[in-house]
């Protein structure tokens, strides 16, 4: 596939993500890996679909399910088969405070499907807000 057509698969993948939309499952190759900073509680690398989609399962109880996530790309870029994204995620956090975090995405895609992932983000301001809510009020 073109680096377009690359780049209009995670066009779709993020607005799936941001419906909540459980055709996401539809993106991602059967082999596909995640990876997820080392800092985070989730930290670690994803092998195969199943475990990919457990991965993303285990963060929809991060989010308040009646604030609407959204997400705003601001810059995508693509070549061959890779596309990069940089993008900021506003949402609730369970406890219903604010969530507004920066992520710099990396994916490569086989024939419309995510093959592999890496998920650059601030884990800091992730740890305070959404897994450790006594670190929430820190400086």
């Amino acid at each position: 596939m073109s680096a377009e057509a690359n780049k209009a698969v995670i066009r779709d993948y993020f607005e799936r993500v941001q419906r909540g939309d459980p055709a996401v499952a539809d993106l991602i190759a059967e082999d596909a890996s995640w990876w997820v900073p080392p800092a985070s509680p989730l930290g670690g690398v994803y092998e195969g679909k199943a475990r990919v989609l457990e991965l993303m399962g285990s963060g929809v109880d991060l989010y308040d399910p009646a604030v609407p996530m959204q997400i705003q790309v601001e810059e995508m870029v693509a070549e061959g088969e890779w596309v990069c994204v940089q993008l900021v995620i506003e949402a609730a956090t369970a406890r219903g405070e604010p969530y507004r975090n920066h992520y710099h995405f990396a994916f490569r895609l086989r024939d419309g499907k995510i093959i592999i992932a890496k998920e650059y983000v601030d884990t800091l301001y992730a740890q305070r807000m959404l897994f450790d809510p006594a670190l929430s009020d820190a400086p």
